[in-house]
């Protein structure tokens, strides 16, 4: 279960305006001619705690690496681009093309960051050790590359005592990254407190974010990410099909949770990827465990739209598992599908839009235990039977999508309005996929969209990346602190009990 204390940690966003601002901060600029300095590097060495080192247009052939943190009194440390401002690894030995190292109130905002590649890990930014108060806000990471090995777009690995808290990604893009066996952004061992949102991950040949842990990256009793809300993002074309290390293997998730915990994965949008959402455990004997999934898309999964449990029968658990108010579409091998060792699983007030011939609930292995199916809605395959599980509240018919695979949201005169069983706030949340009450009626509609909101997604599809991007991208300019902040705590809903808890 997710205690008090786990949820005050999950709202702490909010919090942060409380950080005092810096009495003389100023900006240093770094600029190909005619700025305080040439270098990013020279320009992060200068910086103190409230500094801004500012990136004028120009693509800077080098390696950025924090040597010094920010501070509550004193303000963030800011490596900030304005627009033309690139990292170029081109050239450049793998590693990190910008580093930060058990460092605190340190912010990275605006960089185009590209064409790290070679052996070893590339990664385009990096966040490693321990450390609180880091911002990776509003980046364009892409062609970070080891095709036969490993390489990340983002990635914050938490190895020390001291975890990577109170961490904030949003905003960033990564694309076009050749990963081998490794991820697009990821978040591994002891990182405690984070928001994960609105970025924008496409076109990458394996998983696109991933919530990791048991793999002894950080020490014992806390080598697990945790205690974070995965929101807003947008996940398509990942597949590892082509990947060398996979042969062939089409198993790249949207969005995994691999031995991470207390996690809720919210108002997402998945198209076009091996699996859309995937929870699990690859280590045998741990486990995966409390992990909400609300109010998302999910379109188009070569395997299932959303899995959860080890891959194979002697793999982790997936434990205390809540799939509710989803909208799935055509996923090759079921809407929802259980693999092995999963205990306490809710599947409520969904909708799964299936392709004929193809299963709504799959129990595709054993050991699969207290699965709760309950008002879901479905149609496309079965019109009288949801699959491996009853539902004993099932309705069955179209729900009036209103462009399937780019618009999931309902259209006039859908069966799933005012559908869906009431919820306690902290299973459903209180928003639906466009930010809007999760309940504009009686009761709430089954999916991820509230019909009687006025905003929607329908203009973005999967060529739309620029223009999301753009979108997004104005978080990370002067009004993002208080704005983008105060939008995240006051959004989480995060109104944490224990007793809707499967035992």
């Amino acid at each position: 279960m997710i205690s008090m204390k786990h949820a005050a940690n999950l709202a702490w966003p909010a919090a942060i305006l409380l950080t005092a601002a810096p009495l003389f901060p100023k900006t240093i600029t770094v600029s190909k001619s005619g700025g305080d300095f040439a270098t990013i590097q020279a320009g992060l060495n200068a910086a103190s705690a409230g500094d801004t080192v500012l990136a004028k247009p120009g693509v800077y052939g080098e390696k950025a690496v924090f040597g010094k943190s920010g501070s509550q009194a004193g303000g963030y440390i800011t490596l900030k681009g304005e627009a033309g401002a690139i990292l170029d690894g081109t050239g450049l030995n793998a590693g990190e093309l910008v580093s930060i190292d058990s460092k605190s109130y340190v912010r990275v905002t605006g960089l185009e960051v590209r064409n790290l590649k070679g052996s070893g890990t590339p990664i385009g930014i990096s966040v490693g050790g321990g450390g609180s108060h880091i911002e990776i806000l509003g980046n364009h990471v892409h062609n970070i590359e080891n095709a036969t090995g490993n390489a990340h777009g983002i990635a914050a690995y938490g190895s020390t005592a001291t975890p990577i808290s109170q961490l904030i990604v949003d905003g960033n893009e990564i694309d076009h990254c050749k990963l081998g066996q490794s991820e697009s952004m990821v978040l591994n061992g002891n990182v405690a407190g984070f928001v994960v949102s609105d970025n924008v991950v496409h076109d990458n040949d394996n998983i696109g974010i991933d919530f990791i842990g048991f793999e002894g990256t950080g020490p014992g009793g806390q080598d697990q990410a945790r205690e974070g809300i995965c929101r807003g993002n947008r996940v398509y074309n990942i597949s590892s099909a082509a990947n060398p290390t996979y042969g062939g293997e089409r198993s790249a998730d949207g969005i995994y949770v691999d031995g991470g915990r207390d996690i809720v994965i919210e108002r997402n949008i998945v198209d076009n990827c091996d699996i859309a959402y995937e929870i699990a455990s690859e280590h045998g004997g741990k486990s995966t465990s409390n992990i909400t999934i609300r109010n998302n898309f999910a379109s188009r999964s070569w395997q299932g739209n959303i899995m959860a449990g080890g891959y194979a029968s002697n793999k982790g658990n997936a434990d205390n598992v809540v799939i509710t108010g989803n909208t799935t579409y055509f996923g090759n091998g079921g809407e929802v599908v259980l693999q092995n060792n999963c205990k306490g699983v809710i599947i409520r007030n969904n909708v799964f839009f299936a392709a004929a011939g193809k299963a709504y609930l799959e129990n595709a292995g054993s050991n699969n235990t207290a699965v709760t199916a309950d008002n879901n809605l479905y149609f496309g395959a079965s019109t009288s039977s949801p699959g491996s599980w009853s539902d004993a509240h099932a309705v069955f018919g179209n729900p009036k999508l209103q462009g399937a695979p780019s618009n999931l949201h309902l259209a006039v005169g859908s069966p799933a309005i005012n559908a869906g069983a009431a919820l306690d706030t902290a299973m459903s949340g209180t928003l639906d996929i466009d930010g809007e009450a999760r309940v504009a009626g009686a009761k709430p509609d089954l999916g991820a969209d509230e019909a009687g909101g006025t905003t929607g997604l329908a203009g973005v599809t999967e060529g739309g990346a620029a223009g999301w991007r753009d979108a997004i991208r104005g978080h990370a300019e002067a009004g993002y602190e208080k704005e983008s902040r105060d939008g995240l705590g006051r959004a989480s809903g995060m109104r944490i009990k224990a007793s809707w808890r499967a035992r």
